[in-house]
C-alpha cells in the first residue's frame, strides 16, 4: 500500500458555503481496491433486493462513488479524490466490511490476499479522514454562525 494513501489531504468550504469537502490523495491500487469493494457491496444489495427506498439509495450512493473512483483512475496513479463526509463514512464502512467479511482462512487467491491487505491499511487513514471530517464541519459551521 502506498504510505500515502489518503494521508494527503486537506478541507475546504464546499461551493454551497455550508459544508466541508476534502481533497485527498489515493494511489491506483488503493482506488481500484476501494472500487472492488464498492462492488461487493452492490452485489449484497442486489442478492438481498431493492425493495426498500433505502437499498436503491444506497445504491445510488454506491454508484456515484464508484463513478467517481473511476474517473480519478483515468487521470493517473496518484489522483486527488474530492469527497464529501457522507462519502468518506460510506468508503470507511464498506473498506471495513469488506475485510471483515472477506478476510478467511479458507484459500483466497492472491490478488484478493493484496486487496484485503490495502483495504486493512486504508482503515486508519479513512477512519481519521472521517474525524478531520466531523471537526471540520464543527469548524464551518461555527465560522458560518459568527459571520
Amino acid at each position: 500500500m502506498g504510505i500515502s494513501a489518503f494521508m494527503d489531504r486537506s478541507y475546504r468550504i464546499a461551493p454551497d458555503g455550508r459544508s466541508v469537502i476534502c481533497y485527498a490523495v489515493v494511489g491506483l491500487e488503493e482506488n481500484e481496491s476501494l472500487s472492488e469493494a464498492l462492488a461487493w457491496r452492490r452485489d449484497e444489495i442486489g442478492r438481498n433486493g431493492l425493495e426498500l427506498a433505502s437499498a436503491v439509495l444506497e445504491l445510488r450512493a454506491l454508484m456515484t462513488l464508484d463513478d467517481m473512483l473511476a474517473a480519478e483512475r483515468e487521470v493517473g496513479p496518484e489522483a486527488t479524490l474530492t469527497l464529501t463526509r457522507d462519502q468518506s463514512r460510506l468508503l470507511c464502512q464498506i473498506s471495513g466490511a469488506y475485510v471483515t467479511e472477506r478476510d478467511t482462512d479458507s484459500y483466497q487467491p492472491p490478488e484478493e490476499r493484496d486487496r484485503i491487505a490495502r483495504l486493512r491499511g486504508l482503515a486508519g487513514p479513512l477512519m481519521d479522514l472521517c474525524c478531520e471530517f466531523a471537526a471540520a464541519d464543527e469548524e464551518a459551521r461555527e465560522h458560518l454562525v459568527s459571520v
